[in-house]
């Protein structure tokens, strides 16, 4: 596609694409609805849980899903299965009308079928069963079998519908959730829907981070208590030696903290992210509080956020002790650098003084060299003289006087015109 001549950029389609990646599905009530989502070890290549994927639609011959979809829905009998893959998970959410022992064979099915339709053995990281139901409250509270000390109730769109949870799971492993509708239209019951399983999900997500920064505290402690030793250590040290040991030992501990730093940095990034996109989706609902129960918002905030919190102060923590290691390690190079300049110092001092002793020595020899010289200049002078008749010419003796300065100052010119031309 394209006006004209004028080509569209690469990347246009997959832009258009992601405003309806993940479409919101209406849903009629009564419904039950069972949502899965999978941890793979690597988010950078998911073209074989895509290939897995569509050979399991070509198996049981439904429609197939497009190139490098990420997300794509097919139903199978009575039973719809929605299929969405994300940057580092991918989820399944099969749903049904009510029918008899329908919660089973959904169960049952979604057991069945899952490894074929990813391909592989990733990791379960959440999952949750939804209940939409058009009945009383008391009814669908026996129905679920809610724990009380836990529960959340809340009414949602104008009070058209009741949501609740008690973050409980069920025999099978699923976080319990039931929508009580009283008047939502299939739209809005997809939407809210689609938004309390997301809150499952990220949540779960979210928590990954929790569980990293149990280990990664206890090592970041290290360090700190190690860099607190070592920065007392250096204020007082003058020494060269000991200055560049304890050198050393802040590039072994940055060593430690970088290698920290780049195996939790992605998982904290994702867990921050998580926790936006959680109280994002609560925000959207709108929860109206219930007399005598919690808001799910609520339980977050009590439950969820403090661990949150945790996660945060050890990235401030991480981030804390890089800026220490690079003062400290700036310290450490400024003391370095004054220690090397001191010696520096000493050592030009050291050769100044000798350079100035050659200089007089040399000053020294030189005047030592043109009284040798001119001695034996005037000596070859004396005995030109006196081997010269003695008739017509001076007294030889004041010709070897007057030959003595003149020697003198010939020898001391020449020295010191050969001096200056070197």
């Amino acid at each position: 596609m394209g006006y004209g001549a004028i080509s569209d950029h690469p990347l246009r389609a997959g832009i258009l694409q992601e405003m309806h990646a993940r479409p919101y599905t209406p849903i009629s009530t009564p419904r039950t609805i069972l949502r899965q989502a999978f941890l793979f070890s690597s988010a950078k290549n998911n073209q074989p849980d895509n290939d897995a994927f569509a050979a399991w639609c070509k198996q049981n011959e439904v429609s197939l899903p497009q190139p490098n979809t990420r997300h794509h829905s097919v139903k199978i009998g009575e039973i719809r299965l929605t299929w969405e893959r994300h940057s580092e998970f991918t989820s399944l959410t099969w749903d049904s009308a009510p029918f008899r022992n329908a919660e089973e064979k959904l169960i049952e099915f979604a057991q069945l079928h899952t490894p074929s339709i990813l391909g592989s053995r990733p990791a379960l990281i959440a999952a949750a069963k939804l209940v939409l139901v058009s009945q009383d409250k008391s009814s669908l509270n026996n129905l679920l079998d809610f724990h009380r000390d836990s529960l959340c109730m809340s009414t949602v769109g104008d009070g058209k519908a009741v949501i609740m949870t008690d973050f409980r799971q069920d025999l099978n492993g699923s976080t319990k959730y039931a929508i009580h509708n009283n008047g939502l239209d299939d739209a809005s019951c997809g939407i809210l829907v689609r938004r309390l399983l997301e809150i499952e999900t990220y949540r779960c997500l979210a928590l990954l981070g929790f569980e990293e920064v149990k280990s990664v505290s206890s090592k970041i402690a290290d360090i700190e208590t190690e860099l607190s030793a070592l920065t007392e250590m250096i204020g007082d040290e003058t020494d060269l030696e000991s200055i560049r040991g304890n050198l050393n030992r802040i590039t072994d501990i940055s060593a430690d903290l970088v290698k920290l730093s780049a195996s939790s940095q992605f998982r904290l990034s994702a867990t921050r992210a998580y926790y936006q996109l959680v109280n994002a989706r609560l925000t959207r609902i709108a929860e109206q509080p219930m007399q005598g129960y919690r808001k799910i918002e609520e339980f977050m905030g009590k439950r969820l956020a403090p661990a949150m919190r945790t996660c945060a102060n050890v990235e401030n923590r991480i981030a804390a002790a890089d800026r220490k290691l690079s003062g400290a390690t700036d310290l450490l190079r400024t003391k370095v650098d004054i220690q090397v300049q001191a010696q520096n110092n000493e050592l030009l001092e050291t050769m100044n003084k000798r350079a100035l002793m050659q200089y007089r020595l040399q000053s020294t020899v030189e005047g030592l060299s043109i009284a040798a010289i001119s001695y034996y200049i005037v000596g070859l002078v004396s005995y030109l003289v006196k081997g010269m008749p003695a008739s017509n010419m001076l007294n030889p003796s004041i010709i070897i006087a007057m030959a003595v300065p003149i020697s003198l100052l010939l020898v001391w010119s020449l020295i010191r015109k050969v001096r200056k031309a070197y």
